[in-house]
């Protein structure tokens, strides 16, 4: 096992859905902030590619969130590698665009399977480390879709697990806060990705046009945010939603 830095500024990070996205953003992010980063996604390639881009502080694991044995077997190879993990971010999420009369019960379930089942397993994997060091960060993605739903996002099934994640996380915040542990979501609004920039841009523009700020979030915007959750300033901070999205809904 490599040797770990004594520092309580220094910590290893699991983030998942990390291949691109909103998910790589926030690995490098990590990554420059000192922190060791484990970059996990189902796509093998692009966890290791993400990864590459940092350098020997990251490692880039294959994951199916769905599935235990292929968490445990992730979070072994990060703690082999790093040591216990202290810092996870929860970003793998799926949906498929579908209006909700057509929606089928595999659809559904495959979605919770990522988007929440995937949360519960890498928490119960990974909190024992945060809970025998007295101090973890968990940091779950939702989104202004579980806040809002309506026929703009892509689907019930998405918009439904994306507001369960609201209460799970406060669950958590609840269950640990005395072991020194936050946990914390972040609402994303429309952020410019690669999946985003796929879109016409006539939509892009009238999106852009309805946002208070007159403009697309960055992924690096995520990325800061994630880091001020992660680090010992953010200690305070627990079972709260924090929306980013540029205005479009205030609260």
């Amino acid at each position: 096992m490599a040797e770990l830095v004594d520092s309580e500024h220094s910590r290893v990070a699991f983030v998942t859905g990390a291949g691109q996205g909103l998910g790589k953003a926030i690995g490098l992010a990590l990554a420059q902030a000192g922190h060791s980063v484990v970059f996990a996604d189902i796509d093998a390639d692009r966890a290791e590619a993400a990864a590459g881009d940092v350098g020997p502080a990251a490692l880039g694991v294959s994951v199916d969130v769905r599935d235990r044995a292929s968490v445990e077997a992730a979070a072994e190879r990060a703690r082999n590698r790093f040591g216990p993990i202290g810092i996870l971010v929860n970003n793998a999420a799926r949906t498929v665009a579908q209006p909700f009369a057509q929606l089928t019960e595999t659809e559904w379930d495959d979605v919770f399977a990522v988007n929440l089942r995937g949360i519960l397993l890498t928490t119960q994997t990974m909190v024992p480390d945060m809970v025998d060091a007295g101090w973890g960060r968990i940091i779950n993605l939702s989104s202004l879709a579980g806040q809002r739903g309506g026929p703009q996002v892509q689907g019930a099934h998405y918009a439904s697990s994306k507001a369960a994640i609201i209460g799970l996380s406060r669950y958590i915040a609840h269950e640990y806060a005395s072991y020194g542990i936050t946990a914390n979501v972040i609402a994303p609004g429309p952020i410019l990705t690669e999946a985003t920039a796929l879109a016409p841009k006539d939509k892009l523009d009238l999106l852009a046009s309805q946002i208070p700020v007159g403009r697309f979030g960055a992924a690096r915007d995520v990325g800061a945010l994630a880091c001020h959750l992660a680090s010992t300033a953010g200690a305070f901070i627990t079972g709260a939603t924090m929306d980013i999205n540029g205005g479009l809904q205030m609260r």
